[in-house]
């Protein structure tokens, strides 16, 4: 609402009808498989919708429209993504709370020279999940890997040296310290004569359990390793200093304050490296653990290909499906151009603007967001001003409807229901001219009485007589005519 002052000083309230839309796109992949959507399908069902207030984007089966954010949803429909109006700007944002599926943006779309990456960013690539664990510049030359899979980053202590000498090694069965960087460790549940182990005896059990490869970079697939008797985790990391129990830290910070060091040991990476944290459910049942990628010669490619550096063995995956390059200080995600995508998952509400339109996908649609001026729209009519008398549904939505195949108005008054008859006979026969224009034999013949075309039409509509009521505000959809 804006106010104009008169002449005489007193002040109108008038609507302000906003100066553009958001032009939203739908395309939405026939097939519904593991929330993938085929970039390279042809059979897709499109849809284009011009947004000028709040709404929210819903899909029925195949079919995508736009719902009244102020109306209860319907329970057969999936609600994909909210668009909000505010302070003059448009805005993406998830649905109401019944929604399940997260929103990804499409990196290809969103945008083409690579996405910048930062800590804690969600990557996924076909049906498997990354989580940006640690980004680390060549400024920071000193920044160790951070190998800790969960929030908590469990650390053993060396055993004291008044106590290690009773004690005995379970591999090399020597009593004792082996040296002054050689502590007894308890790193398990083990107990009895078997609880205590020199570091670097597991050290080199671990090193031949990782198998790591020769890099001169420093490039490496991490994993934890259990104990082999007791089948508990070992920990991460192992402090010297004094003996302590074994304890939690909550983060790197705890971890370089008691001057700890990695329990494995771990070849020396060459920043800038990248530290990619596996999320799927394969990879947590199988081959839970952390990528630790070295960029300082070349970049990261991630695929289903032999010579990929982060290498996918899934059919969802391409044999190039993406890149991470270091360029200018910053990582930048890029897709290759391939079948499912590369996506990245939106944590909070993103800003539609000119220079940066917005491509998501929820499940098996994708959604590609801009703004236009309001007043070159070509699809839906904007909502009416004031107190105006509202044009009839769309032709294509009351069919819909009809069918069941979308959610429509619960009741029509009588007023509205001769309305779309009209529109439906209207256009029934300017179909029918086109036929006789043209001489073709096999033209459909329509009798002259308008009240016969629509007690036919009513029927095909399945139109039921319904006392004179307004619907619900805002319980219809706006679909393009």
């Amino acid at each position: 609402m804006s106010t104009s002052v008169n002449s005489d000083g007193s002040a109108d309230a008038q609507r302000v009808q906003p100066a553009q839309a958001v032009k939203v796109i739908s395309n939405t992949w026939a097939r519904d498989s593991h929330d993938l959507f085929d970039f390279e399908s042809s059979n897709l069902h499109s849809r284009s919708f011009n947004v000028q207030q709040t709404t929210v984007c819903i899909r029925s089966g195949n079919d995508v429209g736009m719902w009244n954010d102020a109306a209860a949803l319907p329970p057969s429909v999936d609600s994909l993504v909210r668009v909000v109006q505010k302070g003059g700007a448009f805005w993406v944002d998830k649905p109401p709370p019944l929604f399940s599926k997260k929103l990804w943006m499409v990196v290809r779309d969103v945008a083409p020279r690579g996405h910048r990456l930062v800590e804690g960013d969600v990557i996924k690539l076909g049906r498997f999940k990354f989580r940006v664990r640690q980004l680390v510049t060549a400024k920071n030359e000193n920044s160790k890997p951070d190998l800790g899979l969960d929030e908590v980053r469990t650390v053993c202590h060396a055993v004291s040296s008044s106590e290690a000498h009773s004690k005995l090694c379970r591999i090399c069965l020597t009593e004792g310290p082996g040296g002054d960087d050689d502590p007894l460790i308890a790193p398990c549940q083990c107990k009895g004569s078997i609880e205590h182990v020199h570091l670097s005896c597991l050290r080199y059990w671990t090193r031949s359990r990782l198998n790591l490869a020769d890099n001169h970079l420093g490039s490496y697939f991490y994993r934890p390793l259990p104990c082999e008797l007791c089948k508990s985790a070992l920990p991460t990391y192992v402090c010297t200093d004094e003996a302590r129990p074994k304890t939690e830290l909550p983060g790197q910070a705890g971890i370089e304050e008691a001057s700890c060091e990695p329990l494995m040991e771990l070849p020396r990476t060459q920043p800038p490296f990248v530290v990619l944290e596996s999320l799927s459910r394969e990879a947590r049942q199988h081959n839970r653990g952390l990528h630790v990628i070295s960029l300082a010669e070349k970049s990261l490619m991630l695929g289903r290909g032999h010579d990929s550096d982060v290498r996918i063995p899934d059919v969802s995956i391409s044999r190039c499906h993406a890149r991470i390059r270091f360029e200018q200080g910053h990582f930048l995600l890029q897709d290759n151009d391939s079948k499912f995508g590369t996506l990245v998952a939106l944590r909070r509400p993103r800003q539609i603007e000119h220079s940066r339109p917005v491509s998501l996908q929820i499940g098996r649609t994708v959604l590609s967001l801009s703004l236009a001026a309001a007043a070159t729209q070509s699809g839906d009519a904007p909502a009416p001003a004031g107190g105006s008398t509202p044009e009839p549904p769309a032709l294509e939505a009351l069919v819909l409807a009809a069918q069941g195949a979308l959610p429509g108005p619960a009741v029509l008054t009588e007023e509205e229901r001769h309305r779309s008859l009209r529109v439906l006979v209207s256009t029934r026969r300017s179909r029918l001219g086109s036929h006789a224009a043209a001489g073709e034999a096999s033209a459909p013949q329509m009798e002259a009485d308008p009240e016969a075309d629509g007690t036919a039409l009513r029927a095909t509509l399945h139109f039921e007589p319904q006392p004179a009521r307004r619907p619900a505000a805002g319980a219809h959809i706006t679909a393009t005519a």
